[in-house]
């Protein structure tokens, strides 16, 4: 860590006010302004130490994108914890320290004191890279379904993609006719065993490869994974249909179903 700045405070007398009334009031606000301090401004350096250390193999340029992320993941720990656990903590350990002490090290006191606040900041890290990894296996995976869709003969101009009233997804032509195919360079069967329906229209529609997909409302509200990864697949090839009139007619039997 970068050296630290020396302050010396002194107190002077007001009114009636002793020395030890004073002292008490200003330990008082001295830890609770040192612990926000170490809450919000410390953050950053720590968790950036912290990575070093632990994962000091990644590049320079990976390491801040982890960073950028370690802080998210923080920033929502605080807003969970509020004025919770931690904080509490933190405040506590400031308070008994300053009480029996005249000589404050910022450094050493979060180093020896703060095992509950250097604990999250490294729960905070450990997640940031595990979404760094994801993200990075995410991307790998994109890039090789894209190249796998250029390879693709498209076998269709255009594919309408929605769900019925059960969340069921449903492939239709241009025609909005249901597609059903059974000829020997392609079988299409909707699988029910398949354990993650939305892998599965990611694969359908990736081996069919069409000119064009159309995703209608209801599927990329209900399917956000699906409709992501075939925004990224797909490209401008992708459509997202706000309000169409096949939208209105799944939308009116969904309302008459639940009445």
């Amino acid at each position: 860590m970068n050296d630290w700045p020396h302050y010396l405070c002194v107190l002077e007398k007001k009114g009636a006010e002793t020395d030890y009334e004073a002292g008490l009031l200003f330990k008082r606000i001295l830890a609770e302004n040192l612990t926000e301090f170490v809450m919000s401004e410390q953050s950053v350096p720590y968790l950036a130490d912290i990575l070093s250390h632990y994962y000091f193999y990644f590049p320079s340029d990976e390491r801040r994108e982890i960073l950028a992320l370690a802080q998210k993941h923080y920033e929502n720990e605080r807003v969970k914890d509020g004025g919770g656990q931690v904080y509490s903590e933190v405040l506590e350990q400031m308070r008994g320290f300053l009480e029996g002490s005249r000589y404050f090290n910022l450094h050493g006191f979060i180093v020896f004191r703060l095992r509950v606040w250097l604990e999250l900041l490294r729960k905070c890290v450990d997640n940031a890279v595990n979404d760094f990894l994801l993200e990075k296996e995410y991307q790998e995976f994109i890039k090789l379904l894209k190249y796998f869709v250029a390879l693709q003969e498209p076998k269709m101009d255009l594919i309408h993609v929605t769900a019925n009233e059960d969340g069921q997804i449903n492939l239709l032509d241009e025609h909005y006719q249901a597609i059903e195919w059974s000829e020997d360079n392609m079988q299409w069967d909707w699988d029910d065993s398949f354990v993650d329906e939305e892998d599965q229209l990611v694969s359908m529609l990736i081996t069919v490869a069409p000119h064009r997909v159309m995703l209608h409302r209801n599927v990329h509200a209900r399917f956000p994974k699906a409709a992501d990864t075939l925004k990224h697949v797909f490209e401008n090839r992708v459509t997202l249909c706000k309000r169409c009139k096949l939208c209105q007619e799944v939308s009116k039997h969904l309302t008459l179903k639940e009445k």
